[in-house]
């Protein structure tokens, strides 16, 4: 008998239709399925709607009238008897052969971690379609592990992974970080490939109430901080100590942290002639004609936050032999 799958389902506030998601998940081809969804902070309807229903595989707990989102994950994840560990958003659509999929990608053994293509719906900016047509073009474990560092790498209630990986790797941490990203690191930093089914596999519906807009461990900042947090703990840059490319806003906020984490943060690398020969964080600001020979020993981060920066810096760390991923990173 093919292994079971735990959906973790949580069902907070403002998503007035999640019975339709409920009904993605009942009609999956996959059969060996328990879903668990934890109702926090939806309304007296959605309420009433789940507790209503009467499926063996679908396990209902009320968390009452307060959304919390980590404290519906975490019991969740705790209840779960599966083997492999699903997510899925009420406010979101999925094929009914999703979980099949994703399963039968695992069991290869190729990868411990897997995602989907993703089909955005409702978008209020561009920003959403270009970061979901990135995340889609993410379709190797390579090109995930070495764009981590760019923006959160996979749409979290898209993944799926055994439920012990899961824990030995903590879980969702309550570490004022954004909890899937930082989970995303943790799992990459502990080794972990992260594979996609090719196929466009769920629908990702956008909406103002997105905790992305509204959270404050989404914002621009404390997301810089959680990607500081990791690469100092990566053992290279322990050892070698950093040069960024790009002393302006996202460069000082990334150098900053780092220093704080005990990285020697050696020099900027600029192209503003306004910048170039003053320092930053202590720091000396080099020019782009001394690209690739200066500091040459450290880890190369990118951080230039205008439009095609990070495309030009990887560019130009090719051509005089950085290997992404490896000694250089792009971080925005």
């Amino acid at each position: 008998m093919s292994d079971l799958v735990s959906v973790v389902f949580p069902v907070g506030p403002g998503v007035p239709d999640a019975g339709l998601a409920l009904n993605d998940l009942v009609r999956q081809t996959y059969e060996n399925l328990e879903i668990v969804a934890v109702l926090n902070g939806c309304s007296e309807l959605v309420r009433a709607e789940f507790l209503s229903r009467d499926d063996p595989r679908l396990r209902v707990i009320d968390l009452g009238n307060k959304p919390r989102l980590l404290d519906a994950l975490d019991l969740a994840v705790s209840e779960s008897r599966g083997r492999w560990l699903a997510r899925m958003d009420a406010d979101d659509r999925c094929s009914s052969t999703r979980i099949k999929k994703q399963v039968g990608l695992l069991e290869v053994g190729e990868c411990e971690v897997v995602s989907c293509g993703i089909s955005l719906k409702a978008a209020m900016g561009d920003g959403m379609h270009r970061y979901v047509d990135w995340v889609n073009g993410l379709d190797t474990p390579e090109k995930v592990s070495r764009e981590r560092f760019v923006e959160s790498p996979v749409v979290q209630p898209s993944v799926m992974m055994t439920k012990s990986l899961f824990e030995e790797v903590g879980g969702y941490l309550r570490n004022g970080f954004a909890e899937d990203y930082d989970l995303w690191l943790r799992l990459l930093e502990h080794g972990a490939r992260f594979g996609k089914v090719p196929d466009f596999l769920y629908d990702w519906y956008d909406r103002p109430g997105r905790l992305t807009r509204s959270d404050p461990r989404f914002d621009h900042k404390t997301m810089l901080t959680l990607k500081a947090d990791a690469l100092a703990r990566l053992p290279e840059i322990q050892k070698k100590g950093v040069v960024i490319s790009g002393a302006g806003p996202i460069g000082k906020v990334l150098g900053r942290e780092l220093i704080l984490r005990g990285i020697n943060l050696r020099g900027y690398f600029e192209v503003s002639p306004k910048r170039i020969g003053r320092t930053c964080q202590g720091a000396p600001i080099a020019g782009a004609e001394e690209f690739g020979r200066r500091w040459r020993d450290s880890i190369l981060l990118a951080a230039v936050g205008v439009g095609g920066g990070r495309f030009e810096v990887r560019k130009l760390a090719n051509e005089v032999g950085f290997r992404e991923g490896k000694d250089f990173w792009c971080c925005c």
